[in-house]
């Protein structure tokens, strides 16, 4: 059961990344680092005024008295949402440079995407393996995500190795939510996440952006508010409450489903056309991440989850 949870807890977050896409683009206006102060100071306060109202139950509903409550953050939830935090503005510095210094969006995706054959690999570093079957996913899954973010040859430049750092840096990000999501509360580790990535892009959004636009923040802000609310507040503290019970390089297969939902979202809102690629991508992608589902032990029978 906790399985099934935790794959559909990734496939909810994919999906509102998914169409944080299209938010993105409604507001284009802004500057990445404009955006990522303010998506991050939203997700924060979003989440500093959920976590009062979850102390307030335990898991059979029940309402908690004040003096049991626990501490408002552990050492482990600071470290982590810290260290996932700067994680998070370092990789968006590194896309956005990739696609300043000329990667095109389609390409950015898909480079992008590759963290779902980084995790694996970093993660059998760590001693930490996954069924042949994820593995198999892992590879069917970039042929998906080539037919759907790739329209023209496939030729390597400097900005795109800058993508592919970025990339590395979201597998790591994975990883580090793996270590620490075990001994954390997620909500709380996610608000410390979105704290500490928003002070960090807030210094470059000075830094670079300055006098800002407040008219143009305003007219984007029905955008960034989903991008704050949804996107980073609740989508952000589902992966890390998923990735509690889940392997990790599952969680990068189901997660990657961002690009399929970005291409629909796409489609919905602003009435793009998919090719006869972006189709072939989608139902590609789909299928690695029903095949990462399955349990292919051979001459075993499969043992019953009491919970379930």
């Amino acid at each position: 059961m906790k399985k099934h949870l935790s794959s559909l807890l990734f496939l909810i977050a994919a999906m509102l990344w998914g169409f944080a896409f299209s938010a993105q683009k409604a507001a284009e206006a802004l500057s990445p680092f404009v955006i990522g102060t303010v998506r991050n100071f939203i997700g924060a306060l979003f989440l500093l005024l959920v976590i009062p109202a979850l102390d307030k139950f335990t898991k059979n509903g029940r309402r908690l008295l004040r003096e049991n409550r626990r501490p408002d953050f552990t050492v482990s939830e600071l470290i982590g949402g810290a260290v996932c935090g700067v994680i998070l503005a370092i990789a968006s510095v590194f896309q956005q440079l990739g696609i300043s210094e000329g990667t095109d969006a389609g390409k950015a995706a898909f480079i992008t995407a590759l963290y779902v054959v980084m995790v694996p690999i970093i993660s059998q570093l760590l001693k930490k393996t996954a069924p042949i079957n994820v593995y198999i996913s892992v590879a069917i899954a970039v042929v998906g995500f080539y037919f759907l973010c790739i329209k023209d040859d496939l030729t390597l430049e400097l900005s795109d190795t800058l993508v592919l750092i970025c990339a590395l840096i979201f597998a790591l990000h994975i990883i580090v939510i793996d270590i620490f999501s075990p001994r954390c509360d997620g909500v709380r580790m996610s608000c410390v996440q979105f704290a500490v990535a928003f002070v960090l892009n807030g210094v470059l959004m000075l830094v670079f952006d300055t006098p800002l636009d407040l008219r143009a923040i305003g007219s984007a802000l029905p955008a960034l508010l989903y991008l704050g609310i949804c996107s980073s507040g609740i989508a952000y503290t589902l992966q890390i409450v998923g990735q509690r019970d889940a392997n990790p390089a599952v969680a990068s297969i189901i997660l990657s489903l961002e690009s399929v939902f970005g291409v629909i979202g796409g489609a919905i809102v602003f009435g793009e056309v998919l090719s006869l690629g972006e189709y072939v991508g989608c139902a590609v992608v789909f299928l690695a991440v029903i095949l990462s589902q399955l349990d292919l032990k051979v001459g075993k029978k499969p043992k019953k989850d009491a919970k379930d």
